[in-house]
């Protein structure tokens, strides 16, 4: 099994990247937008989520084949990420940081996924790598809707419930939402309260729906299915 970070070294034994992975984004998606709200500080989710991508970009540089593009991307993303949350709400200060944060999760997906189906045997630690390509990739596409959202305000509808609560809803307040409306549209559970309503928002919640489903369906299910087998007597 190779780690996260490299396919030329065995990792230590005890070293379960993708497992502390799933469980750092697990925390982040179902934590942050908690706090959020019950501290009243919509940048405590902008912290968090900058906390998360130096976590990332530390396992990511542990092996020297990903130093540079881990630093290129990872750096400026974690710092952008950091002035995102403690600046108001801006176009000309928001995308960059979006579009950084967007390219390094990216970068993790590609660099997990080699990992999970460069292997021979199935393990956990590769179906653990697995779900954290699943959360990963509801995290982008959360990314993804803020800068659209940015880029052209009207791009979402929302519910009286979601305008009574937010001052404002766009990049930092709006990461909690988009963070929310990703994994329901992944999940295709679909609520309603957040609807896409440019051509280029709607084209994206349809892409993320069916990759979500298709993910699940083919990748999840059949590494749990051939993990299993490879058990069984």
């Amino acid at each position: 099994m190779v780690s996260m970070a490299g396919r030329h070294d065995e990792p230590h034994p005890d070293d379960r990247v993708h497992r502390k992975l799933a469980v750092a984004l697990v925390a982040l998606v179902a934590l942050g937008p908690l706090l959020s709200s019950a501290l009243g500080r919509p940048g405590v989710f902008g912290y968090l989520e900058a906390a998360f991508l130096l976590y990332a970009l530390y396992q990511v540089t542990r092996r020297r084949s990903d130093l540079l593009i881990g630093l290129v991307l990872g750096l400026p993303a974690v710092a952008g990420t950091v002035i995102d949350a403690a600046t108001p709400d801006r176009s000309d200060v928001n995308l960059a940081p979006l579009l950084f944060a967007t390219l390094f999760i990216g970068f993790l997906v590609w660099r997990i996924l080699g990992d999970v189906l460069g292997g021979g045997r199935v393990t956990s630690e590769q179906i653990s790598g697995a779900i954290s390509v699943y959360l990963l990739v509801g995290f982008m596409f959360a990314l993804v809707y803020a800068f659209v959202a940015l880029v052209d305000p009207n791009a979402f509808a929302y519910s009286d419930a979601i305008l009574e609560s937010e001052t404002s809803v766009d990049a930092d307040q709006g990461m909690s939402i988009f963070t929310y409306f990703s994994f329901v549209t992944m999940t295709t559970l679909g609520y309603g309260d957040v609807t896409p309503v440019s051509l280029v928002a709607r084209t994206l919640a349809f892409i993320e729906a069916l990759l979500g489903q298709l993910y699940v369906a083919v990748m999840i299910a059949g590494l749990v299915g051939m993990h299993i087998s490879r058990r069984s007597p």
